[in-house]
């Protein structure tokens, strides 16, 4: 049985007790109950964007989300890095945006929280412009731009820039294709 009266770790960041205190959040943003948002004074969510439950979003150096880009269920941005998303994009079910990884230098771990000199954080900025869509359970790592329009099938792993209105797929992503340019609304 649950006690009503008990609050859970963490709820003050989740769904909509986040949205006060965000760097800024536009009209009509979608915050459902289970997306969480930590560092969200370091968040700009712009108009009619959507979070959606189960989502992740470590604001870091500082994360933007253009207007109506839907990141969906499950999906993350995490590293401590910056993160920039174009308008009109779509973060596919269960995909992971990198702004950071470890250093794998000689002498170092690649663990959080462990004291000075022991790990190194390198942080990074990944952009994501217009019109992209980000299939279901794709990583794109740090330091990539993802151009205008491109497509990121399911299932892949994005470790260098994606030309703008290319269809990429696999592990690491290649270019298989491309879209045409969108007219709606230009």
């Amino acid at each position: 049985m649950v006690d009503e009266t008990m609050t859970l770790p963490g709820i003050e960041l989740m769904g909509e007790n986040v949205r006060k205190k965000l760097a800024s959040c536009g009209e009509g943003v979608k915050l459902h109950p289970l997306s969480k948002v930590c560092l969200p004074e370091k968040v700009e969510l712009d108009d009619f964007c959507r979070l959606g439950d189960f989502s992740f979003i470590w604001g870091g150096n500082g994360v933007k989300i253009g207007k109506h880009t839907d990141f969906q269920v499950h999906s993350v941005i995490w590293g401590g890095g910056e993160c920039v998303i174009g308008d009109y994009v779509s973060i596919g079910l269960g995909s992971i945006l990198l702004t950071a990884v470890y250093s794998h230098k000689e002498g170092l771990r690649m663990v959080d929280g462990l004291p000075e000199g022991h790990a190194l954080g390198l942080y990074g900025k990944l952009v994501i412009e217009d019109d992209v869509y980000v299939g279901a359970h794709c990583t794109v790592l740090p330091d990539i731009t993802v151009g205008e329009g491109a497509i990121l099938g399911a299932g892949s792993l994005v470790n260098k820039d994606v030309e703008p209105w290319s269809i990429v797929v696999g592990s690491p992503a290649r270019k298989i294709g491309e879209r045409p340019k969108v007219s709606v609304g230009r």
